[in-house]
């Protein structure tokens, strides 16, 4: 596969990277949009376009596996200006450094990367903030869109974004093992999915799934064990049946209001 446009590659769950990289190809103009799992399959992916951006969420301080397994087989071209941005609600630590190094190993740089904080999503932790404060997040969401569009339109080459939080470095680095070891386990911690009464086998949670990892099986979901823990499954259920362990039955869901569900789905509902 060979890309020759201008393209933001970009990996969401929830919606909030997706936002993102809608409002930056809005801003910049004649960029389009591509799904960044929907390249997983691919033997070679070869990028000749003049810009390429890279669109994610922070998951533990790290990239999704899904961004990281593509990155590492893309090939690009040496001239193209390569920009990623990463969505967070933690602790991004120093993620862009990660993902600079992911691509340094295939040869490329990363002429600038950025962080925006967005809504929480992780139900697996907590449930969905108050609309007050995700209005906040949109809202600067939206001001930082403007200034990064302002730099890639420049092709300038920029420092990558760190933790304003001083503290997140250092706490990243002390635990670095224990991170690891939990994305190690990433694709296998779908085992703690059940669903209740509520599910009617509609396939919603199939239909959404960026990692491909779900089919219906006798009406009802079944986890194929290559989850990317990105939550859509559980947040978008219309019924809420969907649960991860015990904590997550009474905590609030959390769906990005910007983006259609539509925009989110990969494949048609059974």
């Amino acid at each position: 596969m060979v890309i020759e446009k201008d393209t933001i590659l970009y990996f969401s769950g929830t919606g909030n990277s997706l936002q993102v990289a809608k409002d930056i190809s809005g801003e910049l103009g004649g960029v389009q949009l591509c799904k960044l799992a929907s390249l997983i399959d691919e033997n070679k992916v070869e990028v000749k376009s003049k810009i390429l951006g890279i669109v994610f969420p922070v998951y533990y301080a790290w990239l999704p596996l899904v961004v990281e397994s593509v990155l590492k087989k893309i090939e690009i071209d040496k001239d193209t200006y390569v920009f990623a941005i990463a969505t967070f609600a933690g602790s991004p630590a120093e993620v862009l450094n990660k993902l600079s190094n992911t691509l340094q190993s295939n040869g490329k740089t990363l002429n600038s990367g950025f962080l925006i904080r967005m809504p929480g999503n992780n139900i697996y932790y907590f449930g969905a903030m108050s609309l007050k404060r995700q209005n906040k997040d949109f809202k600067r969401e939206k001001e930082k869109v403007r200034e990064i569009s302002y730099i890639i339109k420049l092709r300038k080459n920029c420092k990558y974004e760190l933790s304003k939080l001083l503290i997140d470095i250092p706490i990243d680095r002390i635990f670095i093992k224990s991170t690891n070891k939990i994305m190690e386990n990433f694709h296998i911690r779908d085992k703690k999915f059940w669903v209740n009464e509520n599910c009617n086998g509609c396939g919603v949670c199939k239909s959404i799934c960026p990692a491909n990892n779900i089919e219906i099986i006798e009406n009802k979901p079944k986890w194929k064990h290559n989850c990317e823990q990105c939550t859509a499954c559980i947040q978008y259920c219309p019924n809420e049946a969907i649960q991860w362990g015990i904590k997550t039955v009474k905590r609030k869901r959390y769906r990005n209001p910007n983006v259609n569900i539509n925009e989110l789905k990969t494949k048609e509902t059974s």
